[in-house]
């Protein structure tokens, strides 16, 4: 993943950077406010030093609320106040949340007004009893308005990184579909060369066996065998065949497979989808096409699940059993599911892909959430 999209990620949950950042600047404004002089008595002291730095455990899920709450204890703290503060403790905080607002506040005029609420909160406590004067009030509101600025802008200039980098991969998608699409037909060709081959050698073999049928069982039942084989390749093929000339989504040597199914969950969690993957069993070694199909169908749910989940979660179930796998992608929803997804297939075309490889296929709300199930054999049909 591109590092500035994994840096600008989104989530509805707090991460774990998240919680460590906060509790090195909660125990750093704790120590300050126990050790060093300052207006209050200690637990009031404590108790402010909590109330600016606690909340940047939520600075991705609420950038601009955060700098507020962090802005509005400065104030508070500088109105109240009776004697100077010797610790530094408000601004660590105030200078991080400035940099959250300008990474992921969502629009521009949120970030702008995240920063205001920065610059305004040194103003009121430059011109307080807290600040104890080392130098011109104005000089040392210009040192924060700097380094505040400085935070802000790097924040922001990291914000519109990663969305040029999201668009440089959508437009990349839409330069390969049309680059592999003589591929595509080409491909087909080939594939329709090997299928007719297959059907000869059948029609050959079974011929062959029926010729020897009653002279010499054993040969014919060898031939039979091997009609059997070749059955079972040419619908291989075929479905290779039918999944090409299908699919929107091209992709060639090495196909995606579950292997690849983290990757797909941090392109989700980079989108804005808080999902989780959970697997029960141990996996078995599975075909390249069964491979692809559970991977398929894990991408177009969780893209259903990107445009229409309410809550911004999901969960990516996958169970190994003795002769089947089922797989089951829930998320909470507000509003309509429509019945075209993407790529214009949607959960049609899911049921179509469960359908090839004699599964079964559901999908629907339940219990306040839209899931999507299959069970699928893990051996083919007449193996």
């Amino acid at each position: 993943m591109d590092p500035f999209l994994k840096l600008a990620r989104t989530s509805s949950r707090p991460q774990r950077s998240d919680l460590l950042i906060a509790g090195l600047l909660a125990v750093w404004a704790v120590l300050e406010a126990i050790f060093v002089e300052g207006p209050g008595t200690i637990p009031v002291r404590i108790g402010v030093a909590l109330l600016v730095t606690v909340p940047l455990v939520f600075r991705r899920q609420a950038p601009l609320a955060v700098i507020a709450l962090v802005g509005a204890v400065i104030v508070v703290l500088s109105i109240a106040a009776n004697e100077p503060e010797n610790g530094t403790f408000p601004f660590p905080s105030l200078l991080f949340a400035t940099f959250s607002v300008g990474l992921y506040a969502r629009r521009l005029p949120a970030a702008i007004t995240g920063l205001v609420i920065a610059l305004a909160s040194p103003i009121v406590f430059f011109n307080s009893p807290i600040y104890e004067s080392t130098g011109p009030a104005a000089t040392n509101f210009a040192i924060m308005t700097f380094f505040l600025g400085g935070a802000w802008t790097i924040g922001l200039l990291l914000h519109r990184r990663a969305e040029q980098a999201r668009l440089a991969v959508a437009e990349s998608g839409e330069l390969a579909r049309s680059a592999v699409s003589e591929e595509r037909a080409r491909i087909a060709r080939e594939l329709h060369d090997v299928i007719a081959h297959s059907v000869s050698v059948i029609a050959v073999q079974a011929g062959a066996a029926e010729q020897q049928l009653e002279s010499d069982p054993d040969k014919a039942r060898e031939h039979l065998g091997a009609v059997r084989r070749t059955s079972r390749e040419a619908m291989t093929e075929m479905r290779r065949l039918l999944g090409v000339l299908r699919e929107d989504e091209a992709s060639y040597t090495p196909q995606p497979g579950i292997g690849r199914l983290p990757d797909l969950m941090d392109e989700a969690r980079a989108g804005g989808l808080d999902v989780d993957l959970s697997e029960e069993g141990e996996r078995p070694q599975l075909s390249p096409g069964l491979d692809l199909t559970v991977y398929r169908l894990v991408q177009e749910a969780l893209t259903n699940a990107r445009k229409h989940s309410g809550s911004g979660r999901a969960h990516v179930r996958i169970s190994y059993e003795a002769r089947e796998l089922e797989l089951e992608v829930s998320n909470e929803v507000n509003g309509r599911v429509p019945e075209s997804g993407p790529g214009g297939h949607g959960l049609v075309g899911m049921q179509e892909r469960v359908r090839l490889f004699g599964g079964s296929f559901d999908a629907g709300r339940g219990d306040g959430s839209f899931h999507v199930r299959a069970r699928l054999p893990l051996e083919e049909p007449g193996r």
